[in-house]
């Protein structure tokens, strides 16, 4: 989760406010208490003439958070997040967006009331049957806790950065977008061919094998975990009337969605209607045996250890707590779970004989690669393969030996290497190529593509205009940053 979100952290001068309506509905994530002095309590930053206010990092914060969490499927935790540095990296998208609001103060640029009030009638969030209603506008500022103030400030700043940002749009010429198509798709003629190595052939040395184990033994290391005692109060076994349920539902329903965001109706959300109130109903009984253990006055009837990477149990809890420390009530399907935390059982370097099944696997995956690529380097300026024809990095083309996706995998390598023939190890298989012949620009390609590829060149140089302009602004303009961020 965390490399997927690292890896769509882009460079991108984010507004605060510009995901607002995006996520009107969404909710805001929580929020703790800042460590400031009292005479900085309402600014996060002071960047230029502008300051930034708490709430608007707050703001901020929740627009980017509520983004990742709706990517994620809703499974975004705030550990996660913590991981990421997401606070640091809303802070330093606020900073640069205001050291942008400077230079656009100091240019002359203004932003008048008509320019907010058009923006706001042409906002289809707030219009009903096409037309700007002003009760639909409150009601939905008001359902998440923003002033028809503070969302206008926000708009402000972000019609201020747009007609700053409009001067950077850059217009390619007429050889940029012939480069940028041509590295795009270009076409290569390939000759392909695969070669393979039977994983049973690999013989596995045990000397050789406990070598690479010497080697390698810090990275075999047992998981972490932890034991606990445990106290479970089960659900009632009543049946619950079908009216019960459903009033339930109906008061609920917004709990109760498909993967695709609809709500589920009542006959295919009852066994997780069933759940929850009974979940309801037994925890009352959960939190009297809660304290009751919590002061000694029962005993564990059970042991548990979790394993730090078990996705089934709350182990963010557990990372946290202090030995004997009593967890409150964790719901289960089955009902309520009670834990104990009683020892945290540390890492540690596996013998030889515990790593020996992991080792074996990998000792056999890199004796296979290296066993490929021998047989690859021994054919590659003589083997006979299959003529693709021209191909380009979007083509497919099934490749002998290959499965569909495979094939996509290894042309998209061919046009990122720099050599006229090579190979790649793709499963039990080592392809190989042959350049025979280039074209550097496809003209259907061109006119297909003209007018994204044109947006795309616009964008990338607007960027790369504001990461340079950016780092000449901060010499321009003084930064002092209050809360940095976790």
């Amino acid at each position: 989760m965390i490399t997927w979100m690292q890896r769509h952290n882009k460079y991108l001068v984010i507004t605060i406010w510009v995901a607002t309506i995006a996520f009107i509905g969404a909710g805001f994530v929580g929020w703790g208490a800042y460590d400031m002095n009292t005479d900085r309590a309402t600014s996060v930053a002071k960047v230029g003439h502008r300051t930034v206010s708490v709430s608007e990092f707050q703001q901020a914060y929740a627009n980017n958070y509520n983004f990742y969490n709706q990517q994620l499927g809703g499974k975004l935790t705030k550990e996660d997040a913590n991981k990421m540095g997401l606070e640091k990296i809303v802070m330093q998208n606020i900073i640069n967006e205001t050291l942008l609001l400077n230079l656009a103060d100091d240019l002359g640029f203004t932003v008048l009331k008509k320019d907010i009030e058009e923006a706001l009638i042409k906002d289809k969030n707030f219009q009903v049957n096409g037309v700007f209603n002003k009760n639909r506008y409150y009601a939905l500022l008001r359902n998440q806790g923003i002033s028809a103030k503070e969302y206008e400030n926000g708009l402000k700043k972000e019609l201020l950065l747009a007609k700053l940002q409009s001067i950077f749009k850059l217009p390619p010429s007429k050889r940029e977008i012939e480069v940028f198509t041509s590295s795009l798709f270009m076409q290569d003629k390939l000759e392909v061919a695969t070669v393979t190595v039977n994983p049973s052939d690999i013989t596995i040395n045990d000397n050789d094998l406990k070598k690479f184990w010497e080697k390698n033994k810090n990275r075999y290391k047992t998981k972490k975990k932890y034991e606990l005692e445990t106290i479970k109060v089960g659900l009632s076994k009543d049946w619950v009337k079908d009216d019960i349920l459903k009033k339930y539902w109906e008061n609920k329903k917004y709990n109760y969605k498909d993967k695709n965001g609809k709500i589920l109706s009542f006959k295919d959300a009852k066994s997780r209607v069933v759940l929850d109130y009974k979940l309801k109903q037994s925890k009352k009984t959960a939190l009297k045996t809660y304290l009751k253990f919590k002061k000694g006055q029962i005993s564990a009837t059970d042991k548990l250890t979790v394993f730090d990477d078990d996705t089934a149990f709350p182990v963010s809890k557990l990372r946290v707590a202090n030995k004997t420390e009593v967890l409150k009530p964790i719901p289960r399907d089955d009902g309520y779970l009670i834990a104990k935390l009683i020892k945290v059982v540390l890492p540690r370097v596996m013998s030889y004989e515990e790593a020996k099944s992991i080792v074996s696997k990998e000792y056999k995956k890199q004796a296979l690669v290296l066993a490929l690529e021998k047989k690859a380097k021994a054919r590659l300026d003589i083997f006979k393969g299959q003529n693709l024809g021209f191909v380009s990095r979007d083509s497919v083309r099934k490749i002998n030996g290959l499965s569909d996706a495979q094939s996509s995998e290894f042309i998209n390598f061919v046009f990122d290497q720099t050599t006229l023939k090579g190979y790649k190890i793709i499963g039990n298989s080592a392809a190989m190529y042959r350049i025979m012949e280039q074209k550097l620009l496809n003209e259907d390609k061109f006119n297909l593509y003209k007018s994204i590829i044109t947006q795309s060149i616009v964008t990338n140089k607007r960027n790369e205009l504001n990461s340079n302009l950016l780092v000449k602004l901060r010499k321009v303009y003084s930064v002092e940053q209050y809360y940095k961020g976790k």
